[in-house]
């Protein structure tokens, strides 16, 4: 094999790479970051326009994934993992690179209880009990909570899974 051939085919492999690789590897790790307020929190929306609807509000030290630019000052972002997250797009500006030392700061841990007397309780997808199931979780589990969405809590599993709780299944509300 010639030189010419060999630094050929050594960039087509690097082109068929950069083109096969999927979009989670060139994903960066950020947080939201609302400032010092820590009752304050992001919208996550449908569409990269403030006037599109909230599909949960995100307290500083969520951790998201930057997926893309969506331009005009917005970032589409995943919230947990693949297996399990939700996504969107929240304002660029209120997004810190890398992931902060203490995100506890302002989501707040909980334990998982059940109003129904059950032994665990169903980890949604979405907002509301006709959404799929993520998890099942033990009462007395414990999640961090990210943000909200009307009476339900968007919150983390200790695997990194996301998914919807209804406020009567979280302790110390």
């Amino acid at each position: 094999m010639t030189e010419k051939h060999f630094r050929r085919m050594a960039a087509m492999l690097a082109l068929a790479l950069l083109v096969s690789a999927s979009p989670a590897a060139l994903a960066q790790s950020a947080v939201v970051d609302n400032g010092s307020d820590p009752q304050s929190r992001l919208n996550l929306r449908e569409q990269p326009d403030k006037g599109s609807a909230s599909l949960g509000r995100f307290y500083s030290g969520t951790p998201v994934e930057i997926v893309a630019d969506a331009g005009g000052g917005w970032s589409q972002v995943a919230i947990g993992t693949a297996e399990s997250s939700i996504s969107g797009y929240m304002m660029t500006a209120y997004l810190a690179a890398g992931s902060a030392p203490n995100v506890t700061d302002a989501t707040l841990e909980r334990s998982v209880v059940s109003p129904y007397g059950t032994p665990s309780v169903v980890l949604r997808d979405r907002p509301a009990n006709s959404y799929d199931a993520v998890a099942m979780l033990r009462v007395g589990e414990t999640v961090r909570v990210l943000g909200d969405s009307g009476e339900y809590y968007y919150v983390m599993t200790q695997s990194d899974a996301v998914g919807c709780l209804c406020s009567d299944e979280l302790s110390g509300k």
